[in-house]
Order: C-alpha cells, then structure tokens, then sequence
C-alpha cells in the first residue's frame, strides 16, 4: 500500500493523537492529565512494553500526585496501582479513530523529586504476556506436539490464543525449571515460527513474511533513515542435524539447505549462496540436538537455517508515525538504489509520542541481496 493511501485515513499526518485508558479511565479526557510523552515498544517473542510521562500532576500544598475529575480529586498513585489495565491507542485526528497498539498491565512507577522543578509521574508496564515472565516450572509432556504445551501454558495463564499447530509430535517435551516466556522461546526457535499478542490474542505460528506490505515508504517521502547491513557472519550453506531414533537407536540426520529459506526474493541470493560464491565451498553447519525421529530432525535444521538466513540482511529505520508498522508485517521501503529498495519483514516496532510528534522506528531482516 502507497503512502499516498493512508493519507486520508491518518488526516493527512498532520495531527498526531493518543490515547490512554488506565483501569478505564482516560487519563487525557477524563482527568485532564498533561502526558509529554508515550511510547509503545512492540517486539516478536517477547512482551511488549509501554511508559508515558505525566507532567504538573504534583500538588505542593497535600504534596500528593492528583488529578481532578468531575470537581473531585483523584489519587493518582491509588489510580496507578500496580497490575491496573492500560490500553494505548496512537494514530491522527479523531481519537475514535486512533489504532489500538497494546492493552497491559501496570508493573513499574517511577519519580524524581529533584531541585527547582516539579515532579513528574512515568508509568510503565508490558501487554498480557507479562505473567509468563515471573516465576519457574517444571513439567513435562508425551507425545504431543510443541504447540500443546504452548496451549497447556496460555490456558492457565489466561490468556486467549491463536496457536497454529506444530509438526511433528515429540516423544517427550520438558520444561526445565524455567519461566513460560523462556519456554516458550525455546519451543519457538526449534520450529522456526513466532510470537507475540495482537488484540489481546497470543499468536504462536509461521512468520508471516509472504504476505503483502502494509505501507510502501521511499526515503525521503515518510521514510526519516534507513541504515541496512549485509553481513556472511552465521551464514552456512546446509544445515544438518543429528540424533537418534527413539524407536531403533539408529544415527538420523535432518537437512536443511540454502535455496529453501522462505519469504525470500527470487531475484536475489540468501547468505549461505552469497558465502559459496565468496568462499568457493559449501559450508555445512553439523549440530547434535535431543532429536528422535526423522521429521524431528528435518524441523529442527529448517528452523536453524531459517534463523541464521534472516540475519543476513538487517535494517533499522525511522519514518513518520505509522501505526500499522508492527512485528510480522513486511514494509516495502524504496529510494535505497537495487540493492537495499526490496521489502523486508519486520522484527520490532517503537511507537513514540512527544513533543517532537509521533515517529517511529523500526527493525528489519531479510534473506536475501
């Protein structure tokens, strides 16, 4: 989608807009608290995070934080309680029309009572992944697939998902006394997909990097930087993986090779052909996992080789605030010669509001030059 296109429904870009509930509450339009700045940090595989800065709350005659609603004045430290829900909204104009970016939870409150200046209140906390960060267990599953034991973890956290299911089923999945967000990485990397919460709904599943971009920016038109690098560091030709059979004790070995990453541009060539060429040999990455069937073995190369692919071609921008940049989108950025003018998938998104209006930076990953 051309820039152009979102013109009409961001206003034409030219006033930004937030909003922020807190148990409820609008701390904008009910309160009437100043907010200097807010910012949503959006990442894969882990729980995003948020803080916003409340200015001139501090009355110096009962030396407590308060705001006024309907003539009656709130505490605003009862109001910030810790595990509050805290849903963030940015976008333009009408705030009716603003994009949720993420609904949390309260965990950190933070001042300053320095000299000559009054205090000010910054909020900050993480979306409903939060709870998978505290705490550890053990536990373990038979003959099921990974993506039961990431169901097993949500449904007793709580948490609604769309969890797309792994192949194939493991012999035996363990948890080993480590927290579910750890576990869940775990369980994420050796199947080659993703995570994170949208609309309050834990996705688990492929990364969805063959899927149309959600805005087209050209430097210098909404795209504010861009710095990519290219780099053969990691990068391997195959990628092979050895274990043993469960049922026989027999040696298998699963394969990946360069040519099957995916949401690659066929026009161009990943790392491990780009380190052939410049090598003049084929480099094979042999490694040993708890592998015990054959297909066990097959995933687990594919998503090694998958990993090291995607940290071929990195980036890092900043354009114009655009909400719909978010983690497990493709963004189409242009204006950078043939080289580095390609779409490319999205890793983490920060979305920021300030004085200085409303930017957002980006980070990037391809397969392929």
């Amino acid at each position: 989608m051309r820039l152009e296109q979102l013109d009409g429904r961001h206003d034409g870009f030219y006033v930004p807009a937030f909003t922020i509930r807190v148990a409820g509450e609008d701390v904008l339009h009910d309160l009437f608290l100043a907010v200097t700045s807010v910012t949503v940090d959006l990442k894969e595989k882990a729980a995003a995070h948020f803080t916003f800065t409340v200015a001139n709350a501090f009355d110096w005659q009962t030396r407590q934080f308060q705001a006024t609603r309907r003539r009656q004045q709130v505490d605003l430290l009862e109001l910030f309680r810790f595990g509050s829900t805290v849903e963030i909204a940015m976008g333009y104009g009408d705030r009716s029309e603003l994009t949720p970016l993420l609904t949390g939870l309260l965990t950190d409150i933070t001042t300053d009572f320095g000299a000559a200046r009054a205090p000010e209140l910054t909020i900050s906390g993480y979306d409903d992944l939060y709870p998978l960060t505290v705490g550890k267990a053990t536990r373990h599953w038979e003959n099921k697939p990974d993506s039961t034991a990431v169901q097993d973890l949500v449904t007793a956290a709580r948490i609604r998902a769309d969890i797309r299911t792994t192949t194939p089923s493991k012999p035996r999945i363990d948890q080993n006394n480590e927290c579910e967000m750890s576990f869940l990485v775990k369980l994420a990397e050796r199947n080659g997909v993703t995570f994170y919460e949208r609309d309050r709904t834990l996705y688990f599943g492929p990364r969805r990097n063959d899927l149309a971009d959600v805005v087209e920016l050209a430097w210098g038109q909404g795209l504010l930087g861009f710095r990519p690098e290219a780099s053969l560091t990691g990068q391997v030709s195959e990628v092979r993986v050895h274990g043993r059979s469960a049922d026989t004790g027999a040696a298998i070995v699963g394969r990946a090779r360069r040519g099957q990453e995916t949401g690659r541009d066929s026009r161009a060539r990943s790392g491990g052909e780009r380190l052939v060429t410049a090598l003049g040999t084929d480099p094979v990455l042999n490694l040993r996992a708890a592998v015990r069937t054959q297909a066990e073995a097959d995933t687990r190369a594919k998503a090694v080789l998958e990993e090291r692919a995607q940290s071929f071609l990195t980036g890092s921008g900043e354009s114009v605030g655009l909400p719909e940049l978010l983690p497990d989108t493709n963004v189409t950025i242009g204006g950078l010669g043939p080289a580095f003018s390609k779409t490319y998938y999205i890793g983490a998104a920060t979305h920021r509001i300030d004085a200085g209006g409303y930017r957002t930076t980006f980070t990037v990953q391809e397969t392929t030059v």
